[in-house]
């Protein structure tokens, strides 16, 4: 009992870590050469003792015999502990290299994220640059088409002007015409 007292006290005072799952097959770990031959001889003991006399001798024999048995069984346990410790210990210390990697590879997807953070910024600042040169771009060109508009508009006036006064001129010019052809009341034309 004092054994196991200790054990859990012990237990108590190591310092608390992750656990991993251990199979059965860890668990119920076949016992070594010599925890067998120790629950053997403990085992004869006590059917010989229990063959033995009378029953205050079994009593103490039984009581011996207990204390050994207990002490195998404590020392079964505490190989098992600390093979599980170990496997622990294992997992831990292969979990601790994973994430030291892990942290590398964050950090160097973070210096990436900050690149391209940067390039974005260059670019978005670019392009709004460009957006703004195209809108004043834009606006020249609604400013050149109204007033290209305006002037055709005036071409179009000064063309039916231009047309009028041809059509004008071109009476003009035949009346003028025909009063050279006729002859004047002397009998000479006209200049």
């Amino acid at each position: 009992m004092a054994a196991m007292e200790a054990l859990e006290f012990g237990s108590a005072q190591l310092e608390p870590q992750t656990l991993t799952e251990i199979s059965d097959d860890e668990v119920n770990l076949p016992p070594s050469d010599d925890e067998d031959n120790a629950l053997a001889a403990a085992k004869k003991e006590l059917s010989t003792m229990g063959t033995e006399g009378d029953a205050a001798e079994d009593k103490d024999d039984g009581v011996k015999a207990d204390p050994q048995v207990n002490g195998v069984m404590v020392l079964s346990l505490l190989d098992k502990i600390i093979g599980a410790v170990d496997q622990i210990q294992q997992t831990q210390s292969g979990l601790e290299a994973r994430q030291q990697e892990m942290e590398r590879t964050v950090t160097s997807i973070q210096g990436e994220l900050t690149k391209l953070t940067k390039s974005h910024s260059t670019t978005s600042n670019s392009v709004n640059k460009m957006m703004e040169k195209v809108r004043k771009v834009s606006v020249n060109v609604k400013t050149v088409r109204a007033t290209l508009e305006k002037q055709g508009g005036q071409i179009k006036k000064l063309e039916n002007n231009e047309a009028e006064l041809l059509k004008r001129r071109n009476f003009k010019v035949m009346i003028y015409q025909a009063l050279q052809k006729e002859p004047n009341a002397c009998g000479t034309a006209l200049e």
